[in-house]
């Protein structure tokens, strides 16, 4: 595309050099530019000024460069000087791309727990009536057809979202079901983007060493709810069995489609018997009472299951799809999984990682338990320290036996966030600490004796461990796996 045509989206931007380039493909990471590529040089989020790879991107062929410090210049590369280079990247990949978001069916999700299994449920729900659904968000990018990519960010970068839509488009593809992250929302991932439908699952404490208060970090989500279209029927979904989504609700008014397990609302949970392998919920909506049959156990993903059903209800998608949608669910990688080598005792795999989230699944596998409940649990480093003590509480209320544990400590010292997981806790001395993560979860399976149920809360699909100086292989799922064979081998 000619870099003229690319910049009638930026009408009051300052152009300095030749206009009637073409352009190739736009990038934010100069590591990534190629012959002809546009460079856009935002600001923020990870803690880096990207105007400080000018240079780089041109010695890699940027054609033209898109800055907002108009003191950082260029040798060859057309300069295009703006106000926001966040909103600019979002605009111009739009138009680059040909506005691939405008041809799907796009319904985003926030919120801080349960916005991946949400995602899958709404993808399934749309599969059923026919349409080709993907998925994008923390696990990955899922086309309509089962394959899986990588992504780098729950949300990416405005670039690499457009070419994703891009791509499920060409494919296609003809709704997309989205995580969209607090990160993606402050710093104007979605920028443009507008939604069919948008759906509030809760908010807890999360992410604050990023947005600094939780009104902030609200206000964030919050966005996602301006970028829904204006349509004759509701299409925000909101759960008012959080108080944030009552506040929420009330400010989009008539626009809102809301939940709830447990209180007065458009889609109500009435009845709902919980099984060890499947879930049986009676919901009462608009159109009348609705029983949706669900593989995904654990109290907790009711909400997840009412999410979905009134998703489904907003974009006016019939009771039978809702129900066979719902129903195709088997599980969901790292959420409430199980690790089965025949043993004597459960074994669930969750990627629980805030205080609620830990709440919630221990709550959940405590109705499982026949005898003792096992958790297994760290905090990660570099991020929201407040939040660490607060985990302590819940796992020390709500678990018999608690190891704590290293997560990703990235920079920090394991030792150090350990003991500030214990700074919240009454009785530490009777907590087992290990910050080796492999001999943690390898003890407390030791320890495990037939009726119990270990949890091992914080990872969940991770295959990885981040350190100070390194990222390593590592899965729960796996260690789990080999130290029960080992354990089978030996007896």
């Amino acid at each position: 595309m000619s870099l003229r045509s690319l910049l009638a989206e930026l009408p009051e931007a300052i152009v300095e050099g030749d206009c009637d380039l073409v352009v190739t493909g736009i990038e934010c990471d100069s590591r990534r530019v190629e012959e002809g590529s546009l460079f856009v040089a935002i600001r923020g989020g990870e803690q880096i000024d990207r105007h400080q790879f000018v240079a780089d991107a041109e010695d890699r062929g940027a054609h033209a460069v898109v800055v907002e410090d108009s003191t950082v210049g260029t040798r060859r590369a057309t300069r295009v000087v703006v106000g926001d280079c966040r909103r600019s990247l979002a605009m111009l990949s739009a138009k680059f791309y040909g506005y691939p978001a405008s041809a799907l069916c796009m319904v985003g999700l926030t919120g801080t727990n349960g916005k991946t299994t949400t995602a899958l449920l709404v993808r399934e729900v749309l599969r059923a009536t026919g349409r080709r659904c993907s998925y994008l968000g923390t696990l990955g990018a899922l086309d309509h057809d089962g394959r899986w990519t990588k992504m780098s960010n729950t949300t990416p970068d405005a670039s690499d979202l457009h070419r994703h839509l891009h791509a499920i488009f060409a494919n296609g593809g003809e709704a997309v079901s989205m995580e969209v992250s607090s990160h993606a929302l402050a710093l104007g991932r979605v920028e443009g983007v507008e939604f069919d439908a948008a759906i509030f699952t809760n908010l807890t404490r999360d992410h604050l060493d990023f947005h600094g208060t939780t009104e902030a970090y609200f206000e964030s989500k919050a966005r996602l709810f301006e970028q829904v279209k204006e349509s004759g029927s509701p299409a925000s979904v909101i759960n008012v069995d959080d108080a944030t989504g009552r506040t929420l609700a009330q400010r989009i008014g008539r626009r809102a489609m809301t939940f709830s397990t447990q209180n007065e609302a458009d889609v109500r949970l009435v009845g709902v018997d919980i099984g060890a392998k499947q879930s049986t919920l009676q919901i009462d909506t608009p159109r009348g009472e609705l029983r949706v049959q669900s593989r995904l156990t654990g109290r907790f993903n009711c909400a997840n299951v009412m999410a979905a059903v009134a998703c489904g209800l907003a974009l006016d998608v019939d009771d039978e799809a809702i129900a066979q949608g719902i129903a195709t669910v088997q599980g969901v990688p790292g959420r409430f999984e199980r690790v089965d080598e025949g043993q004597s005792f459960e074994v669930i795999v969750d990627y629980a990682h805030t205080p609620a989230g830990l709440e919630n699944i221990l709550q959940s596998a405590r109705e499982l338990s026949k005898r003792k409940l096992i958790c297994v649990f760290g905090c990660g480093g570099d991020r929201d320290r407040g939040k660490r003590r607060l985990m302590g509480q819940a796992a020390e209320r709500l678990a018999d036996i608690v190891f704590v544990t290293s997560d990703n400590p990235r920079s920090e010292s394991p030792e150090k966030i350990i003991e500030d997981v214990l700074a919240g806790m009454f009785t530490p001395a009777n907590v087992e600490m290990q910050a080796d993560r492999r001999q943690a979860i390898e003890q407390a399976l030791l320890v495990a004796e037939a009726g119990d149920v270990v949890v091992l809360a914080g990872k969940g699909d991770e295959a990885y461990q981040v350190l100070a100086d390194s990222v390593v292989d590592f899965d729960d799922r796996v260690v789990a796996r080999e130290t029960l064979r080992g354990m089978s081998e030996t007896r």
